[in-house]
Protein backbone atom coordinates (compact mmCIF):
# COMPACT_ATOMS: atom_id res chain seq x y z
CA UNK A 1 0.00 0.00 0.00
CA UNK A 2 0.89 3.50 -0.31
CA UNK A 3 0.90 5.80 2.17
CA UNK A 4 1.14 9.80 1.52
CA UNK A 5 3.59 11.51 4.07
CA UNK A 6 2.62 14.66 2.46
CA UNK A 7 0.21 15.34 -0.76
CA UNK A 8 2.71 14.76 -3.46
CA UNK A 9 5.73 12.68 -1.55
CA UNK A 10 5.40 8.60 -0.91
CA UNK A 11 6.63 6.20 0.52
CA UNK A 12 5.60 2.03 0.05
CA UNK A 13 4.87 -0.49 2.23
CA UNK A 14 4.39 -4.00 0.23
CA UNK A 15 2.04 -5.72 2.26
CA UNK A 16 -1.92 -5.72 2.57
CA UNK A 17 -4.19 -3.28 0.98
CA UNK A 18 -6.00 -1.44 4.11
CA UNK A 19 -8.30 0.50 2.35
CA UNK A 20 -9.68 0.92 -0.76
CA UNK A 21 -8.47 3.50 -2.81
CA UNK A 22 -10.91 5.76 -4.00
CA UNK A 23 -9.10 8.97 -4.03
CA UNK A 24 -5.64 10.30 -3.63
CA UNK A 25 -7.05 13.30 -1.15
CA UNK A 26 -9.43 10.52 0.57
CA UNK A 27 -6.16 8.43 1.28
CA UNK A 28 -4.20 11.43 2.45
CA UNK A 29 -7.01 12.40 4.74
CA UNK A 30 -7.16 8.85 6.12
CA UNK A 31 -3.52 8.86 7.19
CA UNK A 32 -3.15 12.79 8.00
CA UNK A 33 -4.36 11.65 11.36
CA UNK A 34 -1.61 9.67 12.15
CA UNK A 35 0.84 12.45 11.67
CA UNK A 36 2.08 13.50 15.12
CA UNK A 37 -0.02 10.10 16.98
CA UNK A 38 1.53 7.18 18.53
CA UNK A 39 2.15 4.89 15.47
CA UNK A 40 4.16 8.00 13.89
CA UNK A 41 7.17 7.20 14.62
CA UNK A 42 6.59 3.48 14.40
CA UNK A 43 6.05 4.21 10.23
CA UNK A 44 9.20 6.76 10.49
CA UNK A 45 11.17 3.84 11.48
CA UNK A 46 9.64 1.68 9.12
CA UNK A 47 10.34 4.23 6.31
CA UNK A 48 14.15 5.29 7.30
CA UNK A 49 15.20 1.32 8.08
CA UNK A 50 18.22 0.77 6.73
CA UNK A 51 19.37 4.42 6.29
CA UNK A 52 22.23 3.74 8.92
CA UNK A 53 24.43 1.45 7.62
CA UNK A 54 23.75 2.77 4.11
CA UNK A 55 26.01 5.63 5.51
CA UNK A 56 27.80 4.37 7.08
CA UNK A 57 28.63 1.51 4.08
CA UNK A 58 29.69 4.74 2.26
CA UNK A 59 32.27 6.15 4.48
CA UNK A 60 32.87 4.30 7.95
CA UNK A 61 33.99 7.32 9.23
CA UNK A 62 30.88 8.92 9.27
CA UNK A 63 28.91 9.18 12.91
CA UNK A 64 25.43 8.43 12.35
CA UNK A 65 22.45 8.60 15.38
CA UNK A 66 18.80 8.20 14.24
CA UNK A 67 15.55 8.92 16.30
CA UNK A 68 12.39 7.77 14.31
CA UNK A 69 12.29 10.82 11.50
CA UNK A 70 15.12 12.79 13.39
CA UNK A 71 18.61 11.98 12.40
CA UNK A 72 22.36 13.81 12.46
CA UNK A 73 25.47 12.91 10.46
CA UNK A 74 28.81 13.76 11.81
CA UNK A 75 32.15 14.15 9.77
CA UNK A 76 35.29 16.04 9.37
CA UNK A 77 34.58 18.17 6.90
CA UNK A 78 31.98 20.05 5.66
CA UNK A 79 32.83 18.35 1.93
CA UNK A 80 31.94 14.75 3.49
CA UNK A 81 28.88 16.39 4.90
CA UNK A 82 27.55 17.71 1.42
CA UNK A 83 28.64 14.40 -0.13
CA UNK A 84 26.37 12.58 2.38
CA UNK A 85 23.33 14.67 2.40
CA UNK A 86 23.11 13.68 -1.41
CA UNK A 87 23.79 9.83 -0.85
CA UNK A 88 20.99 10.16 1.80
CA UNK A 89 18.81 12.39 -0.61
CA UNK A 90 19.16 9.44 -3.25
CA UNK A 91 18.65 6.77 -1.13
CA UNK A 92 15.21 8.67 0.42
CA UNK A 93 13.84 9.43 -2.90
CA UNK A 94 14.11 5.80 -4.30
CA UNK A 95 11.37 5.40 -1.03
CA UNK A 96 9.63 8.38 -2.22
CA UNK A 97 10.51 10.58 0.56
CA UNK A 98 12.80 13.79 0.78
CA UNK A 99 14.94 15.82 3.11
CA UNK A 100 13.24 18.74 4.95
CA UNK A 101 14.70 22.03 3.34
CA UNK A 102 13.72 23.91 6.56
CA UNK A 103 15.08 21.61 8.80
CA UNK A 104 18.40 20.10 7.27
CA UNK A 105 21.37 22.08 7.95
CA UNK A 106 25.12 21.77 7.58
CA UNK A 107 27.12 23.65 10.22
CA UNK A 108 29.92 23.09 12.68
CA UNK A 109 30.63 21.84 16.06
CA UNK A 110 32.06 25.89 17.20
CA UNK A 111 28.58 26.99 16.42
CA UNK A 112 26.41 24.03 17.92
CA UNK A 113 23.18 22.10 16.84
CA UNK A 114 19.86 21.27 18.47
CA UNK A 115 18.35 17.86 18.37
CA UNK A 116 15.88 16.40 20.44
CA UNK A 117 16.11 19.18 22.85
CA UNK A 118 19.69 19.05 23.40
CA UNK A 119 21.98 21.52 22.29
CA UNK A 120 25.66 19.95 21.18
CA UNK A 121 28.69 22.73 20.79
CA UNK A 122 32.42 22.84 21.34
CA UNK A 123 33.56 25.44 23.85
CA UNK A 124 37.24 25.38 23.64
CA UNK A 125 37.46 22.54 22.05
CA UNK A 126 35.44 20.33 24.23
CA UNK A 127 32.12 19.11 23.05
CA UNK A 128 29.12 20.29 25.86
CA UNK A 129 25.77 18.62 25.67
CA UNK A 130 23.36 20.90 27.38
CA UNK A 131 19.38 22.01 27.41
CA UNK A 132 18.40 23.42 23.98
CA UNK A 133 17.47 27.49 25.22
CA UNK A 134 14.62 27.00 23.09
CA UNK A 135 13.27 24.00 24.82
CA UNK A 136 14.00 25.87 28.38
CA UNK A 137 12.14 29.07 27.38
CA UNK A 138 9.34 26.80 26.39
CA UNK A 139 9.02 25.16 29.44
CA UNK A 140 9.23 28.01 31.67
CA UNK A 141 6.39 29.88 29.66
CA UNK A 142 4.24 26.33 30.44
CA UNK A 143 4.86 26.38 34.16
CA UNK A 144 4.28 30.23 33.72
CA UNK A 145 0.67 29.10 32.38
CA UNK A 146 -0.16 26.31 34.56
CA UNK A 147 0.76 28.77 37.70
CA UNK A 148 -1.43 31.72 35.79
CA UNK A 149 -4.30 29.09 35.31
CA UNK A 150 -4.58 27.87 38.87
CA UNK A 151 -4.41 31.44 40.57
CA UNK A 152 -7.97 30.31 42.63
CA UNK A 153 -6.69 27.01 43.61
CA UNK A 154 -4.87 26.46 47.05
CA UNK A 155 -1.18 25.43 47.51
CA UNK A 156 -1.72 21.88 47.85
CA UNK A 157 -3.32 21.52 44.01
CA UNK A 158 -0.32 24.03 42.75
CA UNK A 159 2.32 21.64 44.30
CA UNK A 160 0.59 18.59 42.78
CA UNK A 161 -0.01 20.10 39.58
CA UNK A 162 3.80 21.10 39.57
CA UNK A 163 5.60 18.42 40.60
CA UNK A 164 5.54 15.94 38.13
CA UNK A 165 6.09 18.48 35.41
CA UNK A 166 9.31 19.50 37.38
CA UNK A 167 10.59 15.52 38.01
CA UNK A 168 10.16 14.62 34.39
CA UNK A 169 11.76 17.53 33.03
CA UNK A 170 14.54 17.68 35.26
CA UNK A 171 14.84 13.40 34.61
CA UNK A 172 15.08 13.67 30.84
CA UNK A 173 18.31 16.63 30.82
CA UNK A 174 19.65 15.25 34.31
CA UNK A 175 22.54 13.50 31.96
CA UNK A 176 23.72 15.85 30.47
CA UNK A 177 25.65 19.77 31.60
CA UNK A 178 22.10 20.78 32.74
CA UNK A 179 22.75 22.60 36.86
CA UNK A 180 22.83 25.97 35.74
CA UNK A 181 19.53 25.36 33.51
CA UNK A 182 18.22 23.66 36.37
CA UNK A 183 19.46 26.94 38.97
CA UNK A 184 17.81 29.79 36.12
CA UNK A 185 14.01 27.26 35.52
CA UNK A 186 14.44 27.01 39.78
CA UNK A 187 14.53 31.01 39.78
CA UNK A 188 11.77 31.59 37.23
CA UNK A 189 9.71 29.03 38.84
CA UNK A 190 9.96 31.01 42.24
CA UNK A 191 9.13 34.52 40.29
CA UNK A 192 5.91 32.82 39.15
CA UNK A 193 5.14 31.33 42.78
CA UNK A 194 6.13 34.69 44.15
CA UNK A 195 3.67 36.80 41.79
CA UNK A 196 0.85 34.26 42.20
CA UNK A 197 1.31 34.46 46.00
CA UNK A 198 1.00 38.13 45.93
CA UNK A 199 -1.87 38.07 43.69
CA UNK A 200 -3.89 35.91 46.47
CA UNK A 201 -2.95 38.72 49.05
CA UNK A 202 -2.43 42.11 47.72
CA UNK A 203 -3.32 43.54 51.10
CA UNK A 204 -0.70 41.70 53.13
CA UNK A 205 3.41 42.63 53.14
CA UNK A 206 6.08 40.71 52.06
CA UNK A 207 6.65 38.73 55.69
CA UNK A 208 3.18 37.63 56.15
CA UNK A 209 3.31 36.19 52.28
CA UNK A 210 6.27 34.67 52.95
CA UNK A 211 5.56 32.49 56.46
CA UNK A 212 2.21 32.01 54.97
CA UNK A 213 3.23 29.68 51.50
CA UNK A 214 7.29 29.72 52.44
CA UNK A 215 9.10 27.14 54.86
CA UNK A 216 12.12 27.36 56.07
CA UNK A 217 13.37 22.94 55.17
CA UNK A 218 17.09 22.07 55.36
CA UNK A 219 18.27 26.04 55.42
CA UNK A 220 16.17 27.03 52.38
CA UNK A 221 13.91 29.83 53.52
CA UNK A 222 12.25 30.06 50.29
CA UNK A 223 11.17 26.26 49.97
CA UNK A 224 7.50 26.43 48.53
CA UNK A 225 5.45 24.28 50.98
CA UNK A 226 1.89 23.44 52.65
CA UNK A 227 1.32 21.41 55.34
CA UNK A 228 -0.99 18.45 54.64
CA UNK A 229 -2.65 15.55 56.26
CA UNK A 230 -1.85 11.63 54.65
CA UNK A 231 -4.89 8.31 54.50
CA UNK A 232 -4.18 8.24 58.13
CA UNK A 233 -4.97 11.91 58.87
CA UNK A 234 -1.54 12.88 60.16
CA UNK A 235 0.21 15.97 59.19
CA UNK A 236 2.80 15.93 56.62
CA UNK A 237 4.99 18.81 54.79
CA UNK A 238 4.35 19.11 50.38
CA UNK A 239 7.11 20.75 49.30
CA UNK A 240 7.40 21.16 45.61
CA UNK A 241 9.70 19.40 43.50
CA UNK A 242 13.32 21.21 44.14
CA UNK A 243 14.84 21.19 40.59
CA UNK A 244 18.41 23.26 41.54
CA UNK A 245 18.89 20.19 43.53
CA UNK A 246 18.46 17.12 41.04
CA UNK A 247 21.86 14.90 41.01
CA UNK A 248 23.39 15.49 37.57
CA UNK A 249 23.77 11.80 36.52
CA UNK A 250 26.14 10.83 33.10
CA UNK A 251 24.42 9.05 30.63
CA UNK A 252 26.00 4.96 30.10
CA UNK A 253 25.38 4.58 26.35
CA UNK A 254 23.96 0.73 25.34
CA UNK A 255 26.90 -1.58 23.99
CA UNK A 256 26.39 -1.33 20.67
CA UNK A 257 23.63 -2.63 19.47
CA UNK A 258 22.61 -5.09 22.50
CA UNK A 259 18.69 -5.10 22.99
CA UNK A 260 17.09 -6.02 26.20
CA UNK A 261 14.72 -8.67 23.76
CA UNK A 262 17.97 -10.61 23.17
CA UNK A 263 17.80 -13.72 26.26
CA UNK A 264 22.16 -13.87 26.26
CA UNK A 265 22.18 -10.39 27.23
CA UNK A 266 19.51 -10.87 30.29
CA UNK A 267 22.75 -10.38 33.28
CA UNK A 268 24.08 -7.33 31.12
CA UNK A 269 20.70 -5.40 31.22
CA UNK A 270 19.74 -6.49 34.82
CA UNK A 271 23.23 -5.22 35.98
CA UNK A 272 22.22 -1.74 33.86
CA UNK A 273 18.84 -1.03 35.16
CA UNK A 274 20.33 -1.92 39.04
CA UNK A 275 22.59 0.76 38.72
CA UNK A 276 20.47 2.82 37.49
CA UNK A 277 18.28 2.03 40.61
CA UNK A 278 21.03 2.60 43.32
CA UNK A 279 21.34 6.37 41.80
CA UNK A 280 17.39 6.50 42.29
CA UNK A 281 17.31 6.20 45.72
CA UNK A 282 19.71 8.30 48.69
CA UNK A 283 21.87 5.24 49.99
CA UNK A 284 20.78 3.93 53.48
CA UNK A 285 17.09 5.09 53.11
CA UNK A 286 13.98 3.16 53.06
CA UNK A 287 13.02 3.61 49.58
CA UNK A 288 16.56 2.14 49.09
CA UNK A 289 16.84 -0.50 51.63
CA UNK A 290 13.36 -1.54 50.59
CA UNK A 291 14.28 -2.03 46.89
CA UNK A 292 17.60 -4.12 48.25
CA UNK A 293 15.81 -6.34 50.24
CA UNK A 294 13.59 -7.20 46.65
CA UNK A 295 16.73 -7.82 44.84
CA UNK A 296 15.67 -4.65 42.43
CA UNK A 297 13.23 -6.31 40.95
CA UNK A 298 9.32 -6.22 40.87
CA UNK A 299 8.21 -8.73 43.37
CA UNK A 300 4.41 -9.76 41.25
CA UNK A 301 6.52 -9.45 37.54
CA UNK A 302 9.79 -10.82 38.36
CA UNK A 303 10.98 -7.92 35.44
CA UNK A 304 14.16 -5.52 36.99
CA UNK A 305 12.61 -2.73 38.99
CA UNK A 306 14.01 0.23 37.23
CA UNK A 307 13.10 -0.96 33.50
CA UNK A 308 11.56 2.43 32.54
CA UNK A 309 8.11 2.21 33.78
CA UNK A 310 6.67 3.94 36.27
CA UNK A 311 7.36 3.12 40.46
CA UNK A 312 4.95 2.97 42.94
CA UNK A 313 4.73 1.96 46.88
CA UNK A 314 2.38 -1.14 47.98
CA UNK A 315 1.44 -1.85 51.29
CA UNK A 316 1.56 -5.62 51.96
CA UNK A 317 -1.64 -5.11 54.47
CA UNK A 318 -3.38 -2.48 53.25
CA UNK A 319 -3.77 0.49 55.58
CA UNK A 320 -7.72 0.26 55.85
CA UNK A 321 -6.54 -2.99 57.88
CA UNK A 322 -4.08 -1.72 59.68
CA UNK A 323 -1.14 -1.83 57.67
CA UNK A 324 1.68 0.53 59.15
CA UNK A 325 4.49 2.13 56.95
CA UNK A 326 7.26 -0.09 58.45
CA UNK A 327 9.59 -1.54 55.74
CA UNK A 328 8.90 -5.03 56.36
CA UNK A 329 5.17 -4.30 55.02
CA UNK A 330 6.29 -2.01 51.67
CA UNK A 331 7.08 -2.91 48.53
CA UNK A 332 8.09 -1.39 45.20
CA UNK A 333 6.39 -2.16 42.01
CA UNK A 334 5.73 -1.19 38.81
CA UNK A 335 2.55 0.50 38.46
CA UNK A 336 0.47 -1.69 36.17
CA UNK A 337 1.22 -4.87 38.76
CA UNK A 338 0.26 -2.46 41.69
CA UNK A 339 -3.38 -1.89 40.03
CA UNK A 340 -3.34 -5.76 39.34
CA UNK A 341 -2.93 -6.06 42.85
CA UNK A 342 -5.52 -4.14 44.14
CA UNK A 343 -7.90 -5.13 40.84
CA UNK A 344 -7.47 -8.61 42.11
CA UNK A 345 -7.76 -7.92 45.97
CA UNK A 346 -11.04 -6.07 44.90
CA UNK A 347 -12.56 -9.30 42.78
CA UNK A 348 -11.68 -11.46 46.09
CA UNK A 349 -13.67 -9.20 48.63
CA UNK A 350 -16.77 -9.14 46.17
CA UNK A 351 -17.48 -12.80 46.36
Amino acid sequence: MRIYWCPCKTFTIAWTQLFSRNSDRELYRSFCKIVGGVISPLLANIGLHGLENYIKATNPKFGVVRYADDFIVTAKDRKSLETAQDLIQAWMSKRGLELSAEKTQITSMEDGFDFLGFNSRHYDGKLLIKPSKKKVLAFCKRIGEEVKNLNGAGQEVLIRKLNPILNGFANYYKGVVSKETFSYISHRVWQYLWRWSKRRHPSKNTKWIRKRYFKTIKGNRWTFACTTSDRRRKNKELILYQIEKTTIERHIKVKGDASPDDPSLKEYWEKRHQKHGKSRFDKGSKPYKIAENQKWKCPLCGEPLFNGEEIDIHHIVPVAEGGTDDMENLQHLHKACHKQIHKTQAKSRLK
